[in-house]
This record gives C-alpha cells, structure tokens and sequence, in this order.
C-alpha cells in the first residue's frame, strides 16, 4: 500500500470540476507481486505489547513509508521531487530543476 503510494497511485482530478478523471481500475496503477520484491513483516507480539489492545499492521506503515522513500530519492539524486508518486517525469524534473 505505500510503496504503491510512493512511487505508483495517482488520482487524477479535473481542476475545473473537482471530478475523478481515473475512477476505475483501468487508469489506476498499482503495483503486482512481481513489481515490489519480498516483504518480511516484524511485528512484536509479547504480552506487554499486547496491552495496547489491537493495532493495526498496514495502516501505521502507510504514513512513514511514503516520506522514507522520498528521503531516500532526494539523499541519491541531491534534490527532492516535491508530489507523489515518485514517477520518472517527476524525477527527471526534479532534475533539471537542480541543474538549471
């Protein structure tokens, strides 16, 4: 969910209208499992964590991760791409920008 947020899931809306112009599933990319290599999960299951009541797994990840991967772009290209996702057009412009 946010290495998809990050680097591939855009809504794209009319400025004039406010309207969703990829709506559907056809225009919407996502990644498949052969786009995104092996994830491994840790979750700390002792009993003092479980103190907290239930947590979720997928949702806390979905803020931070998005924010790593654009410092870790910006640390390796020397210049940050301001809007998500970090798409090559955006990258590249980003680019230029730092070389202008």
């Amino acid at each position: 969910m946010s290495i998809c947020s990050a680097l591939m899931e855009e809504r794209v809306m009319d400025q004039h209208t406010g309207r969703v112009l990829n709506a559907d599933m056809e225009f919407y990319k996502l990644a498949g499992i052969g786009d995104i290599g092996e994830i491994v999960v840790h979750i700390n299951t002792e009993p003092e964590f479980d103190k907290r009541g239930v947590i979720g797994l997928g949702e806390p990840a979905a803020i931070a991760l998005p924010t790593a991967i654009g410092n870790a772009v910006a640390n390796a290209i020397g210049v940050r791409v301001p809007n998500l996702p970090l798409t090559s057009d955006r990258v590249l412009a980003a680019l230029e920008r730092r070389n202008a």
